[in-house]
């Protein structure tokens, strides 16, 4: 699927959200964030590559 279109306006409080938790600065339940983006994705509301990026991310945190 084409998607370079979409962008997900929640991707950059999102990635920042991700590295505070990964700095110790955030409690937020990483599975939480990790169903969120999994949600916006399903929703064709972020982009493939957005979706790969955020859930390397979560990948490290598991």
């Amino acid at each position: 699927m084409y998607d370079n279109h979409i962008y997900c306006m929640e991707y950059k409080d999102l990635k920042h959200k991700i590295i505070d938790i990964i700095n110790g600065d955030d409690n937020t339940d990483i599975d939480d964030i990790a169903d969120h983006i999994q949600e916006l994705y399903d929703a064709g509301e972020m982009a493939a590559t957005q979706y790969d990026d955020l859930m390397r991310y979560i990948q490290d945190l598991q």
